[in-house]
């Protein structure tokens, strides 16, 4: 029986808010170790289950270390980092000599208080304890921010071929099947990468349609080809104020390094050519307001992607709130806004109580100021309930439904993901009652919402994970970089 160390950590950072991730952050989402990762949490889709599904095919023994998932927040505690990272590699010392291959299901856009790339330096510490010939496998999210830290220890990189993200299971097992093939030495998979020079907010990265199902359709093609083993876009969470910040392309062969950079430049070119069709325009609030109240069909969906709290944003952003107010909108609309200072006001005060209070706008002041809103209390929850995207618990602490006049405002004491409806769920809310409602995600809600949606509309404001990217204070990025660079020519 082959024997394989697995571990994952995943976590999103988003520079342009305050603060640091903790390991607290962590347990909060999900952190489990040792014989837990395949505990009560497995069973839900996500990629542990299907290297687990092919592991118990082939009859190959997982080492469990650590699976944690931290969300999408600010950059991590250096201290959280390295709690995650010794836990997977005293799994490696532990078995040291008895180790036939490593497989790591990873995120790929984590930065930490001193580390630009905190999984290239994972890879590479795996590396040194496990020597040159026992392969590394690693999965990544599609939004995975890739360098040569990270490719150089790796004998393959599998990464999501979906957005909205809807195939963990699958990229689980893709890479899993590689990897057992390697250990009965039926392919000896390399991986290159061709880095590109553009970047793009998440709005048009949907893979169903657009440039990004184009270049998807060659990617499907080519991995059909003899000699290739995987191919994936990596465009980049774009809100990282990172050195080598950059699409990538990577290519896995059997053994052929010439044909995988070939094939991943070939893909880097596609998306260079198409990159003017990346661009987000949005509209005013204004005009989706005026939409919304000349019709009558519901719900006209509005995502506010410049606050994605699946980008890494706080959920505090109130500026559709804020419109509302100021139009004296009385049709039905269903917000959500994380705001931890006005749930426990309306927790103090009780289910029916009359309250004019704050809301939204205090964890991230660069952009937002708390909005006053007259109304009661509604309903009080937990905030502890069961995300269908992606697949695993969810505690937003403690929630509070806020009525003011037709405004039905789900407000957290955490940042709680928008991608599905059940934040809304949880507390009792059906989104195709509303007229109106508010989503805060660039472009992974439309997996579920646009099959009942009366429209979508992406509204032009300002914020922590703004789609115009060029409204942003990066710092650090490494010129030239289209769209900054408008003239740019060359991909790389």
């Amino acid at each position: 029986m082959k024997r394989v160390l697995l571990g994952g950590m995943k976590h999103e950072t988003v520079s342009f808010v305050p603060g640091v991730a903790t390991l607290e952050t962590f347990r909060n989402n999900h952190l489990v170790e040792g014989a837990d990762v395949f505990g009560p949490a497995r069973g839900t889709g996500q990629e542990i289950d299907g290297i687990l599904a092919i592991a118990q095919q082939e009859d190959v023994e997982l080492i469990p270390t650590i699976d944690a998932f931290g969300g999408a927040a600010p950059v991590v505690a250096d201290a959280a980092y390295e709690y995650m990272r010794d836990r997977i590699l005293a799994g490696a010392r532990e078995n040291a000599g008895r180790i036939d291959g490593v497989m790591l299901p990873l995120h790929g856009a984590m930065s930490t208080e001193s580390l630009e790339d905190p999984e290239g330096d994972l890879l590479t510490r795996v590396r040194e304890l496990v020597g040159p010939q026992v392969p590394i496998v690693v999965s990544f999210d599609m939004h995975c921010h890739l360098t040569d830290l990270s490719v150089r220890p790796a004998d393959a990189i599998v990464g999501y071929h979906t957005h909205p993200h809807v195939d963990f299971y699958d990229t689980g097992q893709r890479a899993m099947r590689i990897l057992v093939r390697a250990l009965k030495g039926e392919i000896r998979p390399v991986v290159m990468q061709r880095k590109t020079r553009m970047i793009a907010s998440a709005e048009r990265h949907n893979t169903s349609q657009g440039p990004m199902k184009e270049v998807m359709d060659r990617i499907l093609a080519m991995e059909q080809e003899p000699g290739i083993l995987a191919a994936t876009v990596f465009a980049t969470q774009p809100w990282m104020d990172m050195t080598e910040l950059g699409w990538s392309t990577v290519v896995v062969a059997d053994g052929d390094r010439a044909l995988a950079q070939a094939r991943a430049d070939e893909l880097a070119r596609m998306l260079w050519d198409r990159r003017e069709r990346f661009l987000v325009r949005k509209t005013p609030i204004e005009e989706v307001i005026a939409f919304a109240l000349a019709g009558e069909k519901k719900p006209v969906v509005v995502t506010d992607s410049a606050d994605s709290v699946s980008g890494g944003g706080y959920g505090d952003g109130n500026l559709l709130l804020r419109a509302l107010l100021a139009a004296g909108y009385q049709d039905t609309a269903l917000l959500t806004v994380t705001d931890p200072q006005a749930v426990a006001t309306c927790f103090a005060a009780g289910v029916g109580a009359r309250l004019t209070l704050p809301v939204g706008g205090r964890l991230t002041p660069a952009f937002y100021q708390p909005v006053q809103v007259a109304g009661y209390v509604k309903t009080l929850t937990d905030g502890d309930f069961q995300a269908e995207l992606p697949p695993m618990p969810v505690h937003a602490g403690r929630t509070a439904v806020f009525q003011a006049g037709g405004i039905t405002l789900v407000l957290s004491e955490r940042p709680a993901m928008t991608i599905d409806r059940e934040v809304y769920h949880s507390s009792g809310l059906r989104p195709r009652n509303f007229k109106l409602v508010q989503v805060k995600s660039p472009g992974g809600f439309r997996a579920i919402y646009s099959s009942f949606a009366a429209a979508i509309f992406e509204l032009d404001t300002p914020g922590p994970t703004d789609s115009d990217l060029t409204r942003l204070p990066f710092r650090r990025i490494r010129r030239p970089l289209w769209p900054f660079d408008p003239d740019l020519q060359e991909p790389w």
